[in-house]
């Protein structure tokens, strides 16, 4: 019986693990590899650095930003990561993203007027989906994990804030493409970014559905 429910206990512990840290690995926490600077958004793709396993953000000089972008676009998929974000710091997990670096927008908005767990639309410049609660499932200290899935075209695209479910969004019309590349932000302008703000992410996983 002893041997029966450790192997039980074995099994459930092993399928909690594969909610969290599943599909494959999109940033190799030594280098850049994948991924390119995109100079969209009024900028040059703002400065990436790695520094001990994590992407590290930051605006260029001037004020600018813009996307690091995966070399590859994807279509239906579930993707997860780790982040902290100083105050203020304004960035954002973009999905589908077209060349011109617009797509769906799950905003990471550290600052007095932001909201993180929501859904931007930049071509629309609007929200399709806010999260007024961020507050209370945002962690100031250490790392924050978000989970996003999307679907489907017109699109349908869920996202979780530390395992608490933000939205469940289901667009009407074909806003982005059927696929694009998945992009990490750095908002531009003077006001969104502290001189010693920086934005970190690790542990970047996508699992493509079909």
């Amino acid at each position: 019986m002893k041997l029966i429910a450790a192997a039980s206990i074995a099994l459930l512990v092993a399928g909690c693990a594969s909610v969290q840290g599943g599909g494959r690995s999109l940033f190799n926490g030594v280098s850049l590899e994948g991924w390119s600077r995109k100079a969209v958004h009024g900028g040059g793709g703002g400065l990436w650095s790695v520094e001990n396993g994590t992407l590290v953000a930051n605006q260029e000089p001037g004020h600018t930003g813009g996307l690091l972008g995966t070399d590859r676009s994807y279509a239906d998929f579930e993707i997860e990561l780790e982040f902290s974000a100083d105050d203020p710091a304004d960035t954002g997990l973009f999905l589908r993203t077209r060349e011109d670096g617009m797509g769906y927008q799950i905003t990471i908005d550290n600052h007095a007027k932001g909201t993180v767990g929501s859904l931007y639309a930049p071509t629309a410049g609007n929200f399709l989906v806010q999260y007024p609660d961020w507050r209370r499932t945002y962690r100031t200290e250490g790392w924050n994990h978000l989970r996003a899935r999307i679907t489907g075209q017109p699109a349908r695209i869920n996202a979780w804030l530390n395992g608490v479910q933000t939205l469940d969004f289901q667009d009407t019309i074909p806003r982005y493409p059927r696929e694009g590349y998945i992009g990490l932000q750095v908002h531009g302008g003077a006001g969104s970014w502290g001189e010693a703000s920086r934005a970190r992410f690790r542990n970047i996983r996508i699992t493509e559905l079909d």
